[in-house]
């Protein structure tokens, strides 16, 4: 088995997808018998059973969303530094890397080591959507020729979703492997909701929930969601709306201004070990992300929890659920249309349980069937072997 250098120019772990995927592939690949090394920055928070290595900066990193930072470079030529260290002292075989980012990284201290990216979404589009700087022209230009260096220059790259093929041109596609994505079927799994979380959460009784977990910005949706909410609330809908995850930012002040705000609940940053009891609170789940090149995970664990689940008609999310959601329709050049759809989706589902009880079956059924972190990790494995001949 392979002595594996995991790069992740992240504050890992912190409860955010990316980190979900970090933990997942390196738990299970352990249990291949892979010996993986996470080096990291030094803000996030240990996990029991795995070697997380962190790189101490000059000025310590503190922002655990995702998303540029200022501090960011720091934290990267730390991890640089740190990771010459390292490879001088662990003698890795492969240096797998999270991010393109963190490939960047991996080709400049990988030497003759083969290097996989874990590719995730564009770079450019992901930083376009976190802030306008990265939409000015000679920035997203630039940013734009460093992701194509990066993905022509990485041995392999893994793929989350089959759909993230087209995002790249056909002439990197003979070197790109598919892994998919997974879900830890044990811990999340159909439970009965626990009513001390229920009243910590400020919930009413009788009233159905609707759940979201996850990040908390434009690009996931959440701007669209509260109008839908709003929308909802005209109608005479009754409904909660359950926000799990952060940052806050200025979203409680939104739906006070919308006139919601009894009608949403901001639980904030929750831990990840703990999403599963979260998730039970929720008659119907929503993943309503907007971001056009990267993939939705957390669909995932609404399928594992069996929740009837509403998002866009996005072919990544078409990949992922299947049959198992009713889909809204995003329309890029109206936010008003695209939250009327949305709020569609959500009334019909809250008001049909019929229908919530069919995706509720099919969703755990689909979760068990196609999502295993085993099989997820068994093709990771092949591709290590691969490129090892």
């Amino acid at each position: 088995m392979s002595k594996v250098l995991m790069l992740a120019p992240t504050p890992f772990f912190s409860d955010r997808g990316c980190h979900v995927r970090i933990f997942e592939e390196a738990a299970w690949l352990k249990r291949l018998g892979h010996d993986v090394r996470i080096l990291t920055y030094d803000a996030g928070r240990d996990l029991k059973d795995l070697h997380i290595v962190r790189a101490p900066g000059l000025l310590p990193y503190r922002k655990i969303e995702a998303g540029p930072s200022l501090r960011k470079p720091l934290a990267d030529f730390a991890l640089l530094r740190k990771a010459r260290q390292l490879i001088k002292n662990f003698q890795p075989e492969i240096v797998h890397c999270h991010l393109h980012e963190g490939a960047f990284l991996g080709m400049l201290v990988a030497d003759q080591m083969p290097v996989l990216l874990d590719y995730q979404g564009s770079l450019a589009s992901e930083l376009s959507e976190h802030h306008w700087f990265f939409r000015l022209w000679p920035v997203s230009a630039g940013m734009g020729h460093l992701e194509e260096t990066i993905n022509a220059r990485v041995r392999l790259i893994l793929l989350n979703s089959g759909s993230l093929l087209a995002e790249l041109p056909p002439a990197l596609r003979k070197k790109c492997r598919v892994v998919g994505d997974g879900v830890d079927l044990e811990r999340f799994k159909p439970s009965s909701p626990d009513p001390e979380l229920q009243a910590k959460a400020g919930l009413k009784a009788g009233v159905p929930v609707i759940v979201y977990l996850g990040l908390l910005n434009r690009y996931q949706g959440i701007d669209l969601l509260l109008l839908a909410a709003s929308l909802l609330k005209e109608r005479g809908v009754r409904f909660q709306l359950l926000l799990l995850g952060y940052p806050l930012g200025e979203y409680p002040a939104a739906a006070e201004k919308m006139g919601i705000q009894d009608d949403v609940r901001f639980v904030g940053r929750i831990d990840y070990f703990q999403a599963q009891r979260w998730l039970s609170l929720g008659r119907v789940a929503v993943a309503p992300k907007i971001s056009r090149t990267e993939s939705n995970g957390k669909l995932l664990n609404f399928l594992a929890m069996g929740l009837p689940v509403v998002c866009f008609d996005r072919e990544v999310d078409r990949e992922l659920a299947g049959e198992c959601a009713e889909y809204a329709v995003y329309d890029r050049a109206s936010e008003e249309k695209s939250a009327a759809s949305l709020a569609d989706a959500l009334e019909k589902l809250l008001a049909d349980e019929s229908r919530r009880q069919e995706l509720s079956q099919r969703a755990r059924n689909r979760a068990l069937e196609r999502f295993s972190w085993a099989e997820v990790a068994g093709r990771i494995a092949n591709a290590y072997r691969e490129i090892q001949g």
